[in-house]
């Protein structure tokens, strides 16, 4: 029986139809042992941060940690074939063509810089301290190592000869430093970083 009149029985009726439309009653309703692991990890989540820790370290807030500050120079890898034809990764239509022209030639660079050991294995130190060595033992497989650098020079040589359908011999990559002035890009210099040549 409800008590019409009283005080305060509209605002459960609103809240409880309000709550009826949340996300999370659905889930509750469609399945709750989905539910019960969205909550807890939701809960751990909060708590970890709360604490300073990291949940995982592929779920990281510490990237929105800082304020990005002003490039004052940009470095731009270059790729010559056969000393003559410069790849443009924007003459491409597909996304991911341009994605595999420059992103991985981007990271091979980061890694050469680091004395070709991954940066990414840097990163998790940082962000797992101590608890790095129970992962320890995925280095060899998992992460990119010195060994690999004819391995990748040789894809990539592969790749690109699928992508342009030119035979390629060789392969030059420079690092073009430049800086905007107004809305100029302008060269500053420019240095040859890696080069292959068909074996």
């Amino acid at each position: 029986m409800i008590i019409t009149g009283m005080p305060g029985i509209s605002y459960f009726r609103t809240r409880s139809q309000i709550m009826k439309k949340t996300f999370l009653y659905k889930v509750w309703m469609h399945n709750r042992k989905l539910f019960y692991i969205m909550t807890a990890f939701a809960t751990f989540t909060v708590v970890f941060n709360l604490m300073g820790n990291e949940v995982t370290p592929f779920f990281v807030w510490g990237m929105y940690s800082a304020k990005e500050q002003p490039v004052q120079q940009y470095e731009v890898l270059q790729t010559t074939i056969n000393d003559s034809t410069v790849i443009d990764p924007y003459d491409y239509m597909t996304t991911d063509t341009r994605l595999y022209l420059d992103m991985p030639l981007d990271y091979y660079k980061r890694i050469k810089e680091n004395n070709f050991r991954d940066p990414t294995i840097d990163f998790l130190q940082s962000k797992l301290h101590e608890h790095y060595s129970r992962m320890r033992f995925l280095e060899k497989t998992t992460f990119n190592a010195g060994l690999q650098k004819q391995d990748f020079l040789n894809w990539y040589a592969r790749y690109l000869q699928q992508v342009t359908k030119i035979n390629i011999k060789s392969i030059r990559i420079d690092v073009i430093q430049a800086h905007y002035n107004n809305q100029y890009l302008i060269k500053d210099s420019v240095y040859l970083f890696e080069q292959w040549q068909q074996p």
